[in-house]
């Protein structure tokens, strides 16, 4: 089921890529829909799995990379919102470190998919 919910995220982030020239709206919309369910994602991971817990109980190199990655994504989305903002008002001086950042949060959330699989 959590990896269902985790392909829909990657389902939502692929669109808001498609969406990012034809409609800049859309975008905004399909993006912030992928943070909110992968912030609600890893809450409900925590809340019934205590996620943190086993990863500060736990030596294993590939939890700790996994959960680092996790943070990570949550950091980049928080990041990629105040950074795309000021293009939706049409000041596009934040777009080729939004668009960097995009493709850093892009190879984070690809990690984070396949890490999801080995952790379990």
């Amino acid at each position: 089921m959590l990896h269902l919910v985790s392909t829909l995220v990657l389902f939502l982030v692929a669109a808001g890529l498609w969406a990012r020239k034809k409609n800049p709206q859309w975008h905004q919309r399909l993006m912030i829909a992928a943070f909110s369910t992968d912030l609600l994602l890893v809450l409900y991971i925590e809340f019934t799995r205590h996620a943190v817990e086993k990863v500060v109980a736990r030596i294993h190199p590939l939890i700790w990379f996994h959960a680092t990655v996790s943070l990570a994504v949550l950091g980049c989305y928080v990041a990629m919102i105040i950074l795309g903002r000021p293009m939706l008002a049409g000041k596009y001086e934040t777009r080729s470190l939004h668009r960097a950042l995009g493709i850093t949060f892009v190879v984070l959330r690809s990690l984070n998919y396949v890490t999801s699989y080995m952790v379990v």
